[in-house]
C-alpha cells in the first residue's frame, strides 16, 4: 500500500450555508431512502443498494425462482423499475430501442424506436451503453450517439428529444455515450462532455440546458449525489477531476485532481461513499483509493487516505456495507476493508460479475448468466442461493425493486422471484468427482480413495517425467506446494483469464484439465493465491511474452513476463531456430535514411544472404515492419541461414526499426519512396514490386497491409502472422482494399486458434483475421495460410516464420 498523502479541494462557497434541497418530483426518485422503486441506473441512491429490509433476513432459507424470462437484444443498459414498468434498452440488430414490461406479467407494454443501433467495435458488444431513468410520468434516456430524450412512462410517445453532439458540442466518447441520466433537486443531471461544460443540467419538461459546468473529458463515468458537509450536491467525475456540483443552479462547488488513468480505472469511474466523508475511487486500472473529504477553514481539503491493489481491473461498480467495500479485483470476489484497503477475503466463487446490495446480502450476476446471492459479511463468502438464467453472456448490473430481482443478459431479460426454502448442499469439488480411464484419471482416483494419499501423489510425481501431462486429446496442468487458491492463466483462456484449479482433498495437489487439437501449443502459468504469478517449476520450457501481462491483461509496451509453454504429442518443433553452419550464416548491415517525408532519421538492419558476395545476382527484397522484435524475438535472421537455399529462394531482408505515425501515412509513403529507393541503389535488388514483399507479425502486421495498399506500386505480396485487426484500426485498411485496382496481391496470412482474444467481451483476433481474410478473398486476391492450433506473441509466430517466406518467396 502506497503511503498518505494530500491535495487541496477548495469549497466554493463557505460551510455554514443552509443546505439546498435535495428532494426531486416523485416519491421514488433517486435519493429517497422510503423507495421500493430501483428507478435508475445503480438505484434510488445511485449507489447500488436496495432500500428494501426483510428480503432476505426475514426467513429461515430462501432459494430463486424465475417468474418470467423475455427475450430482447445485445446492449449494456441496466434495468430502471418503477410505476410497474421495468424499461431497458437494447439493439434489435439494425436498430436500439427502449422497451417497458409490465413488472408483474413480463408483457411488453411499448417500445421506442431511438435509431440506428450502436454498432460493437473494438471489444464492445452492440448496443446502448447507458441506464434509462424513471421520473413521475417520464422515462428519460441517453443513446450512445448522443440522442438525450424523454418518452412519456404509459404510452412510449417522445416527449422531447436533443442531440448533445449537434445541440451543445458534447465529445462522444469512443463507444459511444454511456453516463447514465440522474435526477436532483428536479435538474435533470447528464455528464456530456462538452467543451462548454463537463456536466450539464436540463430542464426535465422541456430537455432545457439550464446550465453547464466544469472542464474535463467525459468518457463512460455517472454521477451520484452526496451530502457534505450540510449541502446536497452532485459528485461528478471526468477522467481528471471530480467536481462538486449544487445541481438546483448549476454551481461548481469544488474540483479535485484524482490522478486516475486508465479505460478500466478513470475512464469508467464512478466514485462510492464509504461513509464518513469518504469516497471509494476505482482510479486506475491496477489500484483503488479512498479520499477523506475534510472540512478546514471554511473550505474542503482532500487526503488520499490509501491506495491499493485490493480492488482493481473491474468493471463492476462495487457496495459499500457497514464499513466493508464489496468488489471485484480482476475476476474475483473481495471484501475490503474501507477504513485501511486491506483484504478481508477474496473468492473465486460466483465467478467475474456484477453486484448489488439488498438487505445486507450481496446480489450478483456473473458474466456467464448465473444469479447469486450471498451474505455481506467480512468472514467470508457463504453462497445463500443461486439460480441459472441466461445461457448467453451478461453485462450489467442487476436491479431490484418490490421484492424482486431483475437481471438481462446479452439477448434476454427476466424477472426473479425469491421463495422460502433452503438451498440444497452443493457437491464439493473434489478428485473423487472425477472419472476416466486415462492413467491421469486413474491415479486421482487411486489417490483420492487412499489412506496415505501423500504417499500416493509421491509416487506419482516420481515416475511422472513430463509436466504437464499430455495424454491423447487432453492436457493436465499440475501444481503441488504452498497455496490455497491456484489457477492456471494460458492463451488456451485468452485475456483477462484464468482457470480454477481443483485440490485433491487434505493436500497440497492441485490440477486443472482440459482437451486440446493433438498439435496444439500454448504459454501458460500459475496464479497462486491470487497475487503470484509463477512458472511451472517442473517444465524447463520457458519464454516470455509482450502480448500478456500480470492478470492476462493486454500488454504491448516493452515490459516481458515470463510463462512456461507445452506442446500437444504432434506438434513439431521448427528446425530452421536451430544455429546453422557457418557457411549458412548471412550478415546484418546497421543503415539509417534521414526521412524528408516524416522529418526523422529511419533506423534499419539490411540481413544479406551468405552467397550475396559470392555471385553478381539480383534478389528479391522483403521489408519486414516491427523489425527489432522481428530480429530479436523472431530469431528471423537465424531462421533464413537455414530456411534460404533450402525452402526459400535467396533474399535481401530489410529489418525497419521504426514505428509508424499516427495521422497521414507518412510512414507508408517514407518506405515507398526514401527506404526502397535507397535499397535498390546500394544493393543488387530486383527492383519489381513483384520482386518485393512487405512482411509484420501483430501490430506490424497491420502495417504491413495497409502500407501495400496505400502504395501498390512497390510491392505485389504482403505476409503477416496474426496481423491484430481491432475494429476501428481494420476501417482503414479495408478502405485502402476496396480502392485498389493493380490486380491480385499475392498474401500469406495465418493466425493462432488461441490468439490474443477474450470470451468475456466481444473481440477475438482469431475471428476477425478470419474474416479479413475472406475479404481479401472476395476483393480476388491470393491467399495462402489459415488458422493453427497455436497461442500468441512471437513465441508462437517465430514457429512459422518459414511458411511465410515459403509461401511468397518459393525456390523455383
Amino acid at each position: 500500500m502506497k503511503s498518505t498523502h494530500s491535495r487541496l479541494i477548495r469549497f466554493r462557497v463557505t460551510l455554514g450555508m443552509l443546505s439546498i434541497a435535495a428532494g426531486t418530483s416523485a416519491a421514488f426518485a433517486q435519493g429517497s431512502p422510503r423507495s421500493k422503486a430501483w428507478p435508475g441506473f445503480r438505484g434510488a441512491r445511485v449507489n447500488g443498494t436496495s432500500t428494501e429490509k426483510g428480503v432476505f433476513s426475514d426467513r429461515d432459507g430462501f432459494s430463486l425462482k424465475i417468474s418470467w424470462r423475455k427475450t430482447i437484444g445485445s446492449g449494456y443498459s441496466g434495468v430502471a423499475i418503477a410505476q410497474q414498468n421495468v424499461v431497458t434498452m437494447f439493439s434489435t440488430g439494425e436498430s436500439d430501442v427502449v422497451i417497458a414490461f409490465d413488472e408483474a406479467t413480463g408483457e411488453e407494454r411499448w417500445r421506442f424506436e431511438i435509431g440506428p443501433t450502436n454498432v460493437g467495435h473494438d471489444g464492445s458488444h452492440t448496443g446502448p451503453i447507458a441506464t434509462p431513468l424513471i421520473d413521475l410520468s417520464r422515462v428519460f434516456c441517453l443513446s450512445p450517439q448522443g440522442r438525450l430524450f424523454a418518452l412519456d412512462i404509459s404510452s412510449g410517445s417522445l416527449i422531447w428529444s436533443h442531440d448533445l453532439v449537434t445541440d451543445y458540442e458534447a465529445v462522444k466518447p469512443h463507444y459511444g455515450f454511456s453516463s447514465s441520466p440522474m435526477m436532483q433537486a428536479g435538474v435533470l443531471i447528464v455528464q456530456i462532455g462538452s467543451k462548454n461544460g463537463a456536466i450539464a443540467g436540463f430542464e426535465p419538461a422541456t430537455g432545457k440546458q439550464l446550465w453547464a459546468v466544469g472542464e474535463d473529458e467525459i468518457q463512460y463515468q455517472t454521477p451520484i449525489p452526496l451530502t457534505l458537509y450540510g449541502q446536497r450536491q452532485i459528485i461528478a467525475v471526468g477522467s481528471k477531476k471530480l467536481f462538486g456540483v449544487q445541481a438546483l443552479k448549476g454551481k461548481l462547488l469544488w474540483e479535485y485532481e484524482h490522478g486516475g488513468e486508465g479505460a478500466i480505472g478513470a475512464g469508467s469511474m464512478t466514485p462510492i461513499s464509504v461513509g464518513n466523508d469518504r469516497l471509494l475511487l476505482a482510479y486506475k486500472n491496477g489500484s483503488s483509493s479512498v479520499v477523506q473529504l475534510n472540512a478546514k477553514d471554511g473550505h474542503v481539503e482532500g487526503e488520499q487516505v490509501w491506495d491499493s491493489r485490493s480492488i482493481r481491473n473491474s468493471y463492476n461498480v462495487p457496495v459499500y456495507h457497514d464499513g466493508f467495500v464489496y468488489a471485484y479485483s480482476s475476476r474475483f470476489l473481495t471484501c475490503v476493508d474501507a477504513a485501511t484497503g486491506e483484504s478481508r477475503w477474496r473468492s473465486r466463487q460466483p465467478g467475474d460479475g456484477f453486484t448489488i446490495l439488498v438487505d445486507g446480502h450481496l446480489v450478483i450476476l456473473t458474466k456467464h448468466g448465473s444469479v447469486h446471492v450471498a451474505k455481506a459479511t467480512p468472514e467470508g463468502y457463504v453462497e445463500s442461493a443461486e439460480l441459472h438464467v441466461f445461457d448467453d453472456m451478461a453485462w450489467s448490473p442487476p436491479s431490484f425493486a418490490n421484492g424482486h430481482i431483475v437481471v438481462r443478459g446479452l439477448d434476454q431479460i427476466a424477472r426473479i422471484e425469491i421463495q422460502s426454502g433452503t438451498l440444497a448442499d452443493k457437491p464439493k469439488s473434489s478428485a473423487s468427482i472425477v472419472h476416466g480411464s486415462s492413467p491421469f484419471l486413474v491415479f486421482l482416483a487411486q489417490a483420492d480413495a487412499a489412506a496415505d494419499k501423500t504417499a500416493v501423489i509421491d509416487r506419482f510425481m516420481r515416475e511422472t517425467k513430463s509436466f504437464p501431462i499430455v495424454e491423447a486429446d487432453q492436457v493436465h496442468f499440475v501444481y503441488r506446494g504452498p497455496g490455497d487458491d491456484l489457477a492456471v492463466a494460458s492463451d488456451l483462456f485468452g485475456a483477462r483469464q484464468e482457470r480454477s484449479m481443483l485440490r485433491m482433498e487434505g493436500t497440497d495437489f492441485f490440477y486443472y484439465s482440459t482437451k486440446l487439437e493433438s498439435d496444439a501449443r500454448a504459454n501458460y502459468m500459475f496464479i497462486r493465491d491470487f497475487e503470484e504469478h509463477l512458472t511451472d517449476s517442473r517444465n524447463p520450457r520457458t519464454t516470455t511474452t509482450q502480448v500478456y501481462g500480470k492478470e492476462m491483461e493486454m500488454n504491448f509496451g516493452p515490459e516481458r513476463m515470463e510463462m512456461s509453454w507445452f506442446a500437444m504429442a504432434k506438434w513439431k518443433a521448427p528446425d530452421y531456430l536451430d544455429t546453422p553452419d557457418a557457411s549458412r550464416k548471412g550478415r546484418l548491415e546497421p543503415h539509417s535514411i534521414e526521412s524528408q517525408l516524416m522529418s526523422t532519421e529511419v533506423k534499419f538492419d539490411v540481413y544479406l544472404p551468405a552467397q550475396y558476395d559470392k555471385t553478381t545476382e539480383r534478389y528479391p527484397v522483403a521489408y519486414v515492419h516491427g523489425g527489432q522484435a522481428a530480429r530479436e524475438r523472431g530469431e528471423l535472421p537465424k531462421a533464413l541461414d537455414n530456411l534460404i537455399g533450402r525452402r526459400v529462394a535467396p533474399v535481401i531482408v530489410v529489418f525497419i526499426n521504426h514505428d509508424p505515425p499516427r495521422g497521414p501515412n507518412k510512414y507508408a509513403q517514407m518506405c515507398a519512396e526514401e527506404l526502397v529507393s535507397f535499397i535498390d541503389a546500394n544493393f543488387r535488388t530486383i527492383a519489381s514490386r513483384d520482386a518485393r514483399a512487405y512482411i509484420g507479425m501483430g501490430f506490424p502486421g497491420l502495417t504491413a497491409f495497409s502500407c501495400a495498399f496505400d502504395k501498390p506500386i512497390v510491392v505485389s505480396k504482403v505476409g503477416c502472422l496474426s496481423p491484430f485487426m481491432f475494429g476501428s484500426m481494420r476501417k482503414g485498411v479495408d478502405t485502402l482494399i476496396d480502392a485498389y485496382d493493380e490486380g491480385a496481391m499475392r498474401t500469406y496470412i495465418d493466425w493462432g486458434k488461441y490468439d490474443l482474444r477474450n470470451p468475456d467481451e466481444a473481440w477475438d483476433m482469431s475471428v476477425s483475421i478470419n474474416d479479413f481474410a475472406r475479404h481479401l478473398e472476395k476483393k480476388g486476391h491470393t491467399v495462402i495460410g489459415g488458422e493453427v492450433h497455436d497461442g500468441t506473441g512471437w513465441s508462437s509466430w517465430r514457429n512459422r516464420t518459414d511458411r511465410l517466406f515459403t509461401a511468397l518467396f518459393p525456390i523455383p
